[in-house]
């Protein structure tokens, strides 16, 4: 899908916008992610925002409007997370500026020896949030790259392996620009949330970079986004639209639009322990056996949401909208069930695969490959 790049042009795509079925332009504005949305020279690109306001609802929006966006609700109660109306996109734009504008000062670059990555400062005595594998050791020494330029010094402190949750801290005197974490309450499927990191290296015309997406998954000890991520954004923030942490980046998946957050609960709960330099849980193996699909977040069945092209299960012929029902002769019946029956399997290994795709069921052999 191209990039609307004038209110014209997405009118043109989009004929009697003010009309539109509001389930054809969700899902367009889905597919679209806002991928573009960087932060540069202190301003942040939300064109694709205004150009959907412009087309459902020309004219001015009022303040009373963009304040108080009206709740929408699906048949079974449940608060739908939209933007189903003008407010509400007026809304979410007022919410990822702030968060462009505000939390991004607590997101610093981080250099450990060679290594690069991202980190977030979570307090004003300066701890600061990243992932295990980009601090590597606990006693290295660490240069920061705050928002402005300024360089402090520091230290990495302790980890949580089994998790990718690694604490460094600031050494230099004063107080820094720190983010809230968000409470132990996990967000929900669907949530709106903004990632920013420093991909390549602090980059003062830049700055850090932002992405808008929504949460994929949810699990104890991982959240999945599809906020576009890239290698140099390990240890980078996740925030909800309140501008709270509540993840950082861990792991890139299959495609740069599948990614894993740990949630800010795992940081909290190994805490004390990080504090002290202390190194504990297994950690995460990077060589483990991977299928190439994400599931929807249902606890019924294990219904697959995409299908990662030159994967196991692509080339097997599965496809988005299958659901698996047995996997390697035992039965499925969520997808924690497939996650927990792949992750004790190695790389090459074979298993036969029963999915019911339009009421038929078909089977499949699949051939595991490795995480990169």
């Amino acid at each position: 899908m191209r990039p609307y790049r004038d209110v014209k042009t997405l009118c043109d795509a989009f004929p009697g916008a003010g009309d539109v079925d509001r389930n054809r332009w969700l899902n367009d504005w889905r597919a679209e992610r806002v991928d573009g949305i960087a932060r540069r020279n202190g301003w942040l690109t939300l064109g694709m925002l205004a150009a959907f306001s412009a087309c459902i609802a020309p004219g001015v929006l009022s303040a009373k409007e963009a304040e108080k966006p009206p709740a929408v609700r699906n048949a079974e109660g449940r608060e739908r997370k939209g933007p189903l109306t003008v407010a509400e996109l007026a809304e979410i734009e007022r919410k990822v500026t702030k968060v462009a504008d505000e939390a991004s000062k607590a997101v610093v670059a981080v250099r450990i020896g060679r290594a690069q990555g991202t980190g977030v400062i979570v307090t004003k005595d300066g701890y600061v949030l990243t992932a295990a594998h980009v601090i590597g050791k606990h006693g290295e020494p660490v240069r920061f790259t705050l928002h402005d330029g300024r360089v402090a010094r520091g230290i990495t402190l302790g980890m949580d392996k089994s998790v990718d949750a690694g604490l460094m801290k600031i050494t230099d005197e004063g107080e820094w620009p720190f983010a809230g974490m968000a409470a132990d309450t996990p967000p929900e499927t669907g949530d709106w949330c903004v990632a920013l990191g420093h991909p390549g290296g602090y980059n003062r015309e830049r700055g850090s970079v932002v992405r808008l997406g929504r949460i994929v998954t949810v699990r104890k000890s991982a959240l999945q986004s599809d906020c576009t991520l890239v290698g140099g954004d390990s240890g980078g923030p996740l925030f909800n639209l309140e501008g709270n942490v509540i993840g950082i980046h861990s792991r890139i998946g299959v495609s740069t639009t599948w990614n894993f957050h740990i949630p800010v609960a795992q940081f909290r709960k190994g805490w004390d322990r990080m504090v002290k330099s202390e190194e504990f849980g297994d950690a995460i193996n990077r060589g483990t056996a991977v299928l190439g699909v994400t599931g929807d977040d249902d606890e019924s069945t294990c219904r697959i949401a995409r299908v990662a092209e030159g994967y196991p299960a692509h080339e097997a012929g599965m496809k988005a909208g299958d659901i698996i029902t047995k996997f390697d002769g035992r039965p499925i019946k969520s997808f924690t069930d497939l996650t927990d029956l792949v992750r004790k399997m190695s790389p090459g290994d074979e298993a036969k695969v029963e999915v019911s795709r339009d009421g038929k069921t078909i089977e499949m052999k699949v051939v595991l490959t490795s995480r990169e």
